[in-house]
């Protein structure tokens, strides 16, 4: 059979225009056909002939099971709604109102069926750039951005037609974590959860992204970098303590004179100082007569005024 052969559909048997075959995996189907599939099915390629007549006739009795269907709960995202009739335990997916579902035949797909319902945050960014004096883009240093954000809800059903969908709530795509508009798509989101009874959000509802639009430390809150055309903060001015001697400096240490010499310096040991042991001392002093019960320490060789323990060492008097 040629490529431009005359062909017809295996489903109605209608000829087939040109650029009209939609192949399946052992036929062929004319698009009038494809249009009546699930929008969900996106698997015809590889269906084989008796899989897509058994979808269709599925698709037909979807009709009278839709006829039946009483939404109690709307979910209004931007160009598709998400209906569920809490009664009967369903829920549809549609671009139009109710009453207005005869072209569409939207799925009327059990909530039972669900198995995985999650909330995708997508993030995107476009740089930010300031003008130069020439009036050209210039980054800046680093780099600022402003933060973009489309919201999905990620559907995966156990259903003999198809496996997963997806639904975006938003048209146009929402700038800056945290605005009214990204708080009121999270809000759908967990309302889409709290209808069908199954779902989850993403962790922080979708913090850890970039906030948003924010000022890099370091640049001028109207665009250029800090110190473009101007002079550096405090210029003209000395560095805060220029000029000033470090703290503490010529200052008295305490318990040292002003004049800030060397411990040990023309001074005499502070009281107490104990040599390295074996270190040669000094022989020992006698008391002036005049100091009644002055002794010398046996093991320091400290003169003490009284008392029965060293003054320099804690070694007690003996005798």
């Amino acid at each position: 059979m040629g490529l431009f052969d005359k062909k017809f559909c295996d489903i109605c048997g209608e000829k087939i225009g040109l650029l009209g075959n939609k192949k399946l995996e052992d036929g062929n189907m004319c698009k009038d056909c494809a249009k009546k599939l699930s929008p969900f099915c996106d698997d015809r390629r590889h269906s084989t002939l008796e899989t897509i007549k058994q979808h269709l006739a599925y698709r037909e009795e979807n009709k009278n099971v839709l006829r039946a269907f009483s939404p109690m709960i709307t979910i209004d995202g931007d160009s598709r709604n998400i209906y569920v009739d809490t009664a009967k335990g369903n829920f549809v997916v549609s671009s139009n109102k109710p009453g207005n579902w005869d072209n569409e035949n939207p799925d009327v797909i059990p909530i039972s069926a669900i198995t995985s319902l999650t909330l995708d945050i997508d993030e995107d960014k476009d740089e930010i750039y300031y003008k130069d004096a020439q009036g050209n883009n210039q980054s800046y240093v680093p780099a600022r951005y402003e933060y973009y954000y489309n919201f999905t809800l990620k559907f995966l059903v156990n259903t003999p037609w198809f496996d997963d969908f997806n639904v975006r709530l938003n048209n146009f795509r929402v700038a800056n974590m945290g605005s009214p508009e990204y708080n009121r798509y999270q809000q759908l989101a967990q309302q889409a959860m709290n209808a069908l009874g199954v779902g989850q959000m993403p962790m922080n509802g979708g913090m850890g992204m970039n906030m948003g639009y924010q000022q890099p430390m370091g640049q001028s809150a109207y665009g250029q970098p800090m110190g473009y055309g101007q002079a550096p903060v405090g210029y003209g001015q000395q560095p805060m303590g220029y000029a000033q001697q470090p703290m503490g400096y010529a200052q008295q240490t305490m318990g040292q004179p002003a004049y800030q010499q060397s411990m040990g310096y023309n001074q005499a040991p502070q009281q107490g100082y104990q040599q390295p042991m074996g270190y040669n001392q000094a022989p020992r002093q006698k008391a002036p007569a005049s100091m009644d019960g002055a002794w010398f320490c046996p093991s320091c060789g400290a003169n003490n005024a009284g008392g029965n323990f060293c003054q320099a060492c804690g070694t007690r008097k003996n005798g």
